[in-house]
């Protein structure tokens, strides 16, 4: 399934390989960039038709800007107040979501449409809110700092705000099932947050990864955890589940190693490549997407690995998601910490 990735998630993966790729994935790497005067960027999220939304800064972090790239075009900066920008996904329209700082540092939640044009989602009462997903409908969930408090947020199609409760809203899946948090409680509700709350597991677990039919992944402590349906089904200590596909597979890690799992009671664990790795996501077709050392890779259903070309000078590579038509977003890492995002397709 298509992953896609948070703001706080930009540190390369920290894995060291003792050589560098040799044998080469069937598709080309693009450097998508930055825009001028940038050093850095990253991409969050990617949709079927190859547009790529994320975000371009500067090398001292004080400048960075919300940004799509759109197939066969350059990078282009998003519309913003003037005081920075960054977007977290895009929908099948190249509607793209996130944030704008405002002439306080406040992040607003912001949508913008296909041409880059911005609108400021309104929360009433709010101190500060967060747009984090975008669904084909154009519903948006998100968060709005409200008294002190996160409350999670829907907004419809004309941009009109609906307080959820106490929480975080992060994805919102074709139909329109929101999911995230009930206060710190891992959670979905139905009609876009209007309808039946379902509780996935205790206060204190964390969401990594969710599917169409709102079947999630993530972790107890440090205890894997998958949620199918209404059920839990435990991984094991050690293990990191980070996506699941809508046909009864789900990825991650065992301990330092990538594992991919079937969704059944108990799971079946196949590792898919050795010490140190990780199986970031996988898509319907049974693709998966990670890393292996320090370099991005696929596995096939069959656990076959493909190692994915890398471009000229740097020095590492790491998946942050994957589309259902195989295209796959990441980052290029190069000497004295500098990064770029790329699209492999």
């Amino acid at each position: 399934m298509k992953n896609k990735l948070s703001m706080v998630s930009v540190v390369a993966v920290a894995a060291t390989f003792l050589t560098t790729p040799s044998a080469q994935a069937a598709v080309a790497v693009e450097d998508l960039g930055t825009l001028p005067g940038h050093q850095l960027s990253i991409a969050t999220d990617i949709n079927e038709f190859g547009t790529v939304t994320g975000v371009s800064m500067s090398s001292d972090g004080r400048s960075a800007n919300a940004v799509r790239w759109d197939r066969y075009s350059p990078v282009s900066k998003l519309d913003d107040l003037g005081f920075g920008s960054w977007a977290t996904a895009v929908n099948g329209a190249s509607n793209v979501v996130g944030y704008v700082a405002d002439s306080t540092n406040r992040a607003r939640a912001a949508r913008w449409d296909d041409r880059g044009r911005l609108t400021v989602l309104t929360v009433p009462g709010a101190d500060s809110s967060v747009a984090w997903d975008i669904n084909d409908d154009r519903t948006v969930v998100g968060d709005a700092t409200i008294n002190g408090v996160s409350h999670a947020v829907v907004w419809d199609r004309d941009g009109v705000a609906f307080v959820v409760g106490e929480g975080r809203a992060s994805h919102v899946t074709s139909d329109d099932t929101v999911i995230g948090y009930s206060r710190t409680a891992p959670a979905r509700w139905t009609n876009a947050g209007q309808g039946s709350l379902y509780v996935y597991d205790n206060a204190g677990a964390q969401l990594h990864g969710h599917n169409q039919a709102a079947d999630a992944v993530g972790r107890v402590g440090d205890e894997g955890v998958l949620w199918p349906g209404r059920r839990r089904v435990s991984l094991g200590v050690g293990a990191f589940p980070r996506d699941i596909s809508d046909n009864g597979f789900a990825v991650g890690t065992s301990g330092t190693r990538a594992v991919r799992w079937t969704v059944t009671e108990p799971p079946t664990a196949v590792p898919l490549a050795p010490s140190p790795s990780v199986a970031a996501a996988i898509n319907n077709a049974g693709v998966v997407a990670g890393t292996a050392g320090s370099w991005a890779v696929t596995w096939d259903a069959a656990g076959v690995q493909t190692a994915l070309p890398v471009l000229a000078g740097s020095t590492s590579s790491v998946v942050t998601g994957l589309a259902e038509s195989g295209q796959i977003i990441g980052r290029a890492g190069f000497a004295g910490g500098v990064y770029r995002a790329v699209v492999w397709r």
